[in-house]
């Protein structure tokens, strides 16, 4: 750690020189005119020609007050050369800048392809923090001796030591594998859709399997690189994959029922699923399908649930899916009694639910005599909804719809009927004296 606190000593040395601080003068002057211009030129709020016939000139707008800056900054730096004949420090840095502003166009490229949230979600949280770590390095380089840097040791331990190379390798390429892999797996999952002319599901599958593989790639690169012996690491991972099978068999259980769910398609999201309850069956609408559980939203009491994926393979569920037919099929049943006719009845029942606006004319609705009870005759009205999710409010507008109608035209919904007997009388049970 000595040796790395000197060298770091000996770059603050050469920051002060004085050719080091005219070029940073220099870098100073040049930021504070990029914001004069900015603030003058409003280059964001201007409106731009063939603006309106080229939709994507909107995306790279807001990337103009980054290039002027840029340029700005190749002024500087090429005014010193010419002038002083010292401008390392600002040709740099209008170099990575410049390297820099090359990757906010192309993240703008791929948003046209890509789902912009994960563009915008893997700029923040790889590509920025990956550009703010080269280029601290790289101005390091420009006053000090990297490679002397990254192979100075930090740790040491028995025969064995860390270097300050492996040490950054370690921890900060873990990070950026792990929250990185998700954008060229979906790059890649898109070349094998368009190649290969994936449906949905199997797409959103092979993006989530080449996520993990090129994660569990980079870790094993990473420590290949930093010095563990791969076939000790081999060894560990199988005597942990036995235990974490025996101990995490739940968890391994909703991974590849998820992996299953994806490459199969029978749930996607949006599909609508009938849940068993306390209540009946609950319609819920399928929000996202992740790796351990489904993430469902139900309408009654406005709740997202979790479900785990598992639940698929060992309870049978209705499905309602939009890629084939959304819609569903209602009913209400009903009592009326016996001394009306029952063509009536059918007709005045299916008349009324036409009358309710989310009630499908195509294909009608249909009333069904179903069986004769004890006091009454029971009627069926079945009809054809577009939302599922909507069946338990149509189902009670029905109701109220039928119910107004026999009122009106004086059917009746007979209560249930009992006649009571008396208990036989016993020979000598009468009266005492």
């Amino acid at each position: 750690m000595n040796e790395i606190a000197l060298l770091f000593q000996d770059v603050f040395a050469d920051l002060l020189r004085f050719e080091v601080q005219r070029q940073l003068a220099a870098l100073g002057l040049a930021f504070g005119a990029w914001l004069v211009l900015k603030a003058q030129l409003k280059l964001e709020k201007r409106r731009w020609p063939r603006e309106a016939s080229w939709p994507w000139l909107a995306l790279v707008k807001p990337l103009a007050n980054e290039t002027l800056l840029w340029l700005c900054l190749v002024a500087v730096s090429t005014w010193l050369v010419a002038t002083t004949g010292v401008g390392d420090l600002a040709r740099f840095l209008a170099r990575f800048y410049g390297i820099c502003l090359f990757s906010r166009f192309g993240l703008v490229v791929l948003r046209l392809y890509l789902p912009s949230k994960v563009v915008k979600a893997t700029d923040l949280r790889v590509i920025r923090p990956l550009l703010a770590l080269v280029g601290t390095l790289l101005f390091y380089a420009q006053f000090g001796d990297l490679e002397e840097l990254w192979s100075t040791q930090v740790l040491h331990w028995g025969n064995d030591h860390l270097t300050f190379g492996a040490l950054i390798v370690l921890i900060f390429g873990t990070y950026f594998v792990t929250a990185g892999a998700e954008l060229p797996a979906l790059a890649a999952a898109e070349v094998m859709r368009r190649a290969f002319e994936l449906n949905g599901p199997s797409h959103r599958a092979s993006a989530l399997v080449i996520r993990y593989g090129l994660a569990a790639i980079g870790l094993v690169l990473i420590l290949a690189y930093v010095g563990v012996n791969t076939t000790l690491l081999a060894a560990v991972g199988g005597g942990l994959s036995v235990g974490l099978g025996f101990g995490l068999k739940e968890v391994f259980s909703n991974f590849v029922s998820g992996i299953w769910l994806l490459l199969e398609g029978t749930v996607r999201p949006g599909d609508v699923l009938l849940l068993e309850s306390g209540k009946g069956e609950d319609p819920c609408e399928v929000l996202e399908l992740g790796m351990r559980a489904t993430t469902l939203w139900r309408d009654r009491d406005n709740v997202e649930l979790v479900v785990p994926n598992q639940t698929f393979f060992t309870q049978s569920m209705v499905t309602y899916s939009g890629l084939r037919d959304g819609r569903r099929r209602g009913q209400v049943l009903i009592g009326v009694a016996f001394r009306h006719p029952p063509e009536t009845v059918i007709a005045l029942l299916e008349a009324t639910a036409l009358t309710i606006p989310r009630v499908l004319h195509q294909p009608a609705p249909k009333g069904l005599l179903l069986r004769y009870d004890d006091s009454a005759i029971t009627y069926a009205i079945r009809y054809w909804i577009e939302n599922p999710m909507n069946g338990v409010g149509v189902a009670s507008d029905v109701g109220i719809a039928v119910w107004n109608a026999f009122r009106r035209e004086g059917i009746e919904i007979p209560f249930p009927q009992r006649v009571l007997h008396g208990a036989p009388s016993l020979p000598g049970s009468g009266d005492r004296q």
